[in-house]
């Protein structure tokens, strides 16, 4: 857990053009906020979601829920651990340069953290022999998964990558803590160009995500689609992509429903 310090500073600098008063609430939307652990699970994803992402465009769309990533028993031989926020959270359209939301981050990282009760981080492998074997057994029985995902467009789009959750911490809840304390409202107090404004942190992270091993946060990998020469022929695969750059998949996240059924 990070030391806590003071971040008056940094909170002067974030809101450097905005004309502030006392009373006045700044709001902070922690959902899919990046921590250690990964991102907050705020839309009841789960390990094997599996979601198209064109990069170019700045929009994603959940796919489906790959089946055989089923949750292991957790020994529950951990009562809590802390995780440390790191990036993500949404500072509201006053806040759109790169240098402001990094210290912003900053700010939020000195003040905050989540706590998870009984955590257990799962990692899955062969993921990708998992997805195609999905993806193999709809085509030989006739099923639409290929043309649904958008799959002969995608290959061919340098913009278009697929994202796989394939790294869960589940646990019985999570909650925020402000200044190492836990924190119903999820904020503190401080002052900018002399007026005491409320830096209020908001989301469903804070305290919906409840329930014994439920998903509480989730990490992913970025895969691109590809052709592969296999049995005399062409078969769809993927191939993980570990230096995409990822910074917009929180703001991603938020704007993507959960496809159920």
């Amino acid at each position: 857990m990070h030391i806590l310090k003071p971040a008056t500073m940094l909170t002067a600098a974030l809101f450097l053009t905005a004309c502030l008063r006392d009373g006045d609430v700044v709001a902070v939307n922690l959902d899919y906020a990046k921590t250690n652990y990964g991102y907050i699970n705020s839309g009841d994803f789960k390990a094997g979601s599996f979601f198209l992402w064109d990069k170019g465009e700045k929009r994603m769309v959940h796919l489906s829920d790959i089946p055989g990533f089923d949750a292991p028993p957790n020994p529950r031989d951990k009562t809590r651990q802390v995780a440390d926020y790191t990036s993500g959270a949404d500072f509201g359209a006053g806040v759109q340069k790169a240098g402001l939301k990094a210290k912003a981050d900053a700010m939020i990282a000195s003040r905050s953290a989540f706590e998870i009760s009984y955590p257990n981080s799962v990692v899955y492998d062969n993921t990708i022999t998992r997805i195609t074997g999905y993806l193999g057994d709809d085509i030989r029985e006739g099923g639409g998964l290929l043309d649904e995902w958008g799959f002969r467009n995608a290959v061919n789009d340098p913009e278009q990558y697929y994202v796989l959750v394939r790294k869960v911490t589940y646990g019985d809840g999570i909650k925020l803590l402000v200044d190492g304390e836990a924190e119903v409202g999820g904020g503190f107090s401080v002052i900018i160009k002399g007026a005491d404004v409320n830096v209020r942190l908001q989301g469903k992270g804070l305290n919906a995500i409840q329930g014994t091993d439920t998903e509480v946060a989730f990490d992913v990998y970025v895969l691109k689609p590809v052709w592969s020469d296999t049995s005399g022929g062409q078969n769809p695969s993927f191939a993980v992509d570990h230096f995409v750059e990822v910074k917009d998949l929180p703001d991603l996240f938020r704007s993507t429903s959960r496809r159920d059924g």
